[in-house]
């Protein structure tokens, strides 16, 4: 679960090292949507993916939240 909101903020490793490819290989949520945005002017979609990009994270930090507290009792 840590690992997944990790990933939410991996992008600049990801343009420098493969600018995404081969083909859709190492894309993840935010490179989508920063080529949403940049790159096919599609600024509709790159909002809709950063508001489910929040949703995924608030989902996962409170999953995280009641494991950690279920170990704390």
């Amino acid at each position: 679960l840590i690992q997944t909101i990790f990933l939410l903020g991996v992008y600049a490793e990801i343009l420098v090292t493969t600018n995404g490819g081969p083909g859709y290989a190492s894309t993840n949520l935010p490179f989508l949507i920063y080529r949403a945005a940049r790159l096919s002017n599609d600024v509709g979609g790159a909002a809709a993916g950063g508001i489910v990009a929040v949703v995924l994270a608030n989902i996962v930090a409170i999953f995280l939240m009641r494991a950690v507290g279920k170990n704390l009792d």
